[in-house]
């Protein structure tokens, strides 16, 4: 998503009399729409002609100039023969148009004026029926040695996501083609912004007749290109009978996923992507006195949500993406009926195909007030906001105009097209978030798939897809935001340093981690992984270090669902991390000398209020020794409840087993108290009794006769066992 948020031109006045000449204006513009007649309002004009590209030193277009548009331009053979056939959402709002209609006169020169756009282009919208003024601008670069770049820009009044909106929107497909046979070599549509990956195709096979189609996501037409024959249909992954939709490379986002790193299409992916309603100074676009937009002028209200912080669960019932409108260029085979019958769509309406070079000319800025989009970032007081706008600015404005292979993202496209290996195309960070559920029917991470089914009955809460996709915004000196697709998501060109990650949806408790990005692959969270928790199940850990050490790095362990979070808080030595209320977690801690410290977290640990505050940061023996002592004690009360004969001997002494852990827990007592009386020998002799008794528990359950557990309670135990002994080697080996 693109446009010009920057910018500080004040709107012009709008009086009533100026409202209706631009409406009548408006109304004759919508007597062409669908018509593909965009350039016809040009002529009548006073100018003489339209104004020739400046000779600026920029690489000349190249081709065959063998047809005239209407406004007397020309356009190569070549463009004409890889205009795109464009493949829209049915919930779409803003289709690319001309707008040159939407300039007002200012100070500052002639401006394409936000509120003007809007206002007319909607006004026209509803006059018509039809998109006005279909219209794409295109521009011919030559890229590399022997390859030109065909440039096909579009422009839409306005720009509504699920994570950001912005006044003027432009897009870029780029066709790379091979200038002695005129051989597609690479498509490049563009995606959420200049920090998403591209979605990109080498080697593209366009029989003659056909061409390329790009798919957009409503709202911030954002694209894809269409070249396995599924039309209408984006895919990310090869299946037996059809290619991806994309060749960019592979990287393993997280332990347990690896997909293809382009930013693709959510709501086309099954994606539940919720959008936002736009507003200014507090008030909804659509009830702005600036403007006279209907609410019906905006994303469908079924699909948008407009508080986020108000929801307590997120919503589950957002429609997914259905096929719309189809534009193409009249020579299209889909606007001419010469189509094959396979994949083919008729188009709905053309498009007029124009040179962008007058554009440049008659068009000084595109201005709007400043727009902003809100994160909540946990703190350990509360929530802060964070704002931000995803924009890179007006076509000539952009490094890409004039340097084609610069919007290049994968580098082994880069590579193919020009044999570079530009810097930052590999400095990722990647991730993927899943929701944290009661129920055991997600996935349990912290046990092997073997054990999964026994702990059923044992686990509390476990791990799924997220019932709606979220928003992530990576934030240094230029924040940026993108949407999650099945939960994963990717940032590129990420400049080394510090940033802030916060993840956030609506009816979700949001998510923060500091990190450094040293170069290379950066995996967000857990090893790729990040947790989130509806804002109803969400029970709020808080821990402050700032008396004792500082914290450096939090890390929460679900006993059965494994890692929910891990990084550097978001705030400095004070951390707030939200968990399910109804798991069971390991805190750890470890504070800005190195040192580790750890304690535990239950349902009992909560206040009225969902709190769970640690004031202090502990770290050190002492520290651990006493979760030690917590988890060895919630232990033997799991294999109580589960051993036969501890129903029938009270005492359990007749049990080997909990003989065991009853000699695990004496011991972690000891090493509790010789911690607080400082004796650090002592300690450790305490600690190590409590590894010898836990590592003769797990070979009891490891025994012929498991010590009389059945299947599943071994595998509830064990993992548990494994815990108490890793706790112990850390303990030894910290300082009191």
């Amino acid at each position: 998503m693109t446009g010009d948020d920057d910018a500080t031109a004040d709107a012009p006045d709008r009086s009533v009399d100026d409202r209706r000449r631009r409406a009548l204006v408006y109304g004759g513009l919508a007597a062409l729409a669908g018509t593909g007649t965009a350039g016809a309002w040009y002529v009548s004009r006073d100018d003489p002609a339209p104004p020739q590209e400046p000779d600026d030193g920029e690489p000349e277009e190249t081709g065959a100039p063998d047809e005239v548009d209407h406004d007397g331009e020309t356009a190569p053979s070549i463009v004409r023969r890889y205009a795109p056939d464009l493949y829209f959402g049915a919930l779409e709002k803003w289709y690319p148009t001309d707008p040159r209609p939407y300039v007002v006169e200012t100070a500052a020169g002639s401006v394409v004026d936000g509120f003007t756009a809007l206002d007319g282009y909607a006004a026209a919208f509803r006059e018509a029926g039809a998109p006005p003024a279909p219209t794409v601008f295109y521009r011919v670069v030559e890229a590399a040695e022997g390859v030109d770049a065909l440039q096909y820009w579009l422009y839409s009044a306005f720009d509504q996501f699920a994570v950001n909106f912005h006044w003027h929107d432009w897009e870029l497909l780029q066709v790379f083609v091979e200038r002695e046979t005129g051989e597609p070599l690479l498509l490049s549509a563009s995606a959420h912004s200049r920090a998403s990956p591209n979605n990109e195709f080498l080697e593209p096979e366009i029989p003659d007749g056909a061409r390329p189609g790009i798919l957009s996501e409503v709202g911030s037409h954002s694209s894809a290109s269409e070249v396995n024959g599924l039309v209408q249909t984006f895919e990310r992954l090869p299946t037996a009978d059809l290619l991806s939709d994309v060749t960019n490379d592979v990287v393993d986002v997280s332990a347990s996923l690896r997909a293809p790193f382009a930013y693709g299409l959510p709501r086309d992916e099954g994606a539940r992507l919720p959008f936002v309603l736009p507003e200014l100074d507090g008030v909804p676009l659509h009830e702005h006195p600036s403007l006279s937009i209907d609410r019906t002028d905006l994303i469908d209200e079924r699909v948008t949500v407009g508080s986020w912080g108000g929801l307590p669960v997120p919503p589950g019932d957002l429609p997914l993406r259905e096929p719309g409108l189809v534009l193409a260029h009249p020579e299209s085979r889909l606007a001419t009926g010469d189509g094959d019958g396979d994949g083919d769509a008729a188009a709905d309406a053309t498009y007029a195909l124009e040179p962008i070079a007058p554009l440049r000319e008659a068009i000084d800025d595109f201005v709007g007030p400043q727009l902003s989009f809100e994160f909540a970032v946990p703190g350990f007081a509360e929530d802060a906001i964070a704002s931000h706008i995803t924009s890179v600015g007006v076509p000539w404005e952009q490094d890409r105009f004039a340097d084609p292979l610069s919007d290049v993202t994968d580098p082994a496209h880069r590579r193919r097209v020009d044999g570079a290996e530009p810097t930052g195309l590999t400095d990722r960070v990647v991730g993927r978030v899943r929701q944290l559920r009661a129920g055991t029917e997600g996935a349990l991470d912290g046990v092997s798939d073997a054990a999964r089914d026994a702990v059923v009955g044992v686990a509390g809460v476990s791990l799924f897809a997220p019932q709606t996709e979220l928003a992530v915004r990576l934030a240094s000196e230029d924040p940026t935001a993108t949407a999650t697709r099945g939960g994963a998501f990717g940032f590129l060109r990420v400049e080394p340093g510090p940033h802030l990650l916060v993840v956030n949806g609506p009816g979700f408790a949001p998510i923060a981690e500091r990190f450094v990005h040293e170069g290379g692959l950066v995996r967000a969270g857990g090893d790729g992984e990040l947790v989130a928790v509806a804002t109803e199940d969400a029970g709020w850990i808080r821990g402050d270090g700032r008396e004792t050490g500082g914290i450096d790095r939090v890390r929460v362990v679900e006993d059965y669902a494994g890692v929910i979070y891990e990084g550097a808080p978001a705030e400095t030595d004070r951390f707030a991390v939200a968990v399910h209320r109804e798991g069971r977690y390991t805190v750890e801690v470890v504070d800005r000398d190195g040192r580790l410290g750890a304690y535990r977290v239950t349902a009992d640990s909560f206040d009225a209020n969902g709190e769970a505050v640690r004031e202090e940061g502990r770290t050190g023996k002492l520290a651990l020794a006493r979760t030690l002592r917590d988890e060895v004690a919630e232990l033997y009360g799991l294999a109580e409840s589960l051993s036969e004969s501890a129903r029938d001997d009270s005492d359990g002494e007749h049990d080997p087993a909990l003989d065991r852990l009853s000699r695990a827990r004496r011991a972690a007592d000891g090493a509790v108290a010789a911690a607080e009386d400082g004796e650090e020998e002592p300690a450790d002799d305490r600690l190590f009794d409590v590894g010898s008794a836990l590592s003769e528990f797990r070979e009891l359950l490891a025994g012929e006769d498991r010590s009389g557990y059945d299947d599943a309670a071994v595998a509830a135990m064990a993992p548990k066992a494994l815990a108490g002994i890793e706790r112990v080697d850390g303990a030894v080996d910290a300082p009191l």
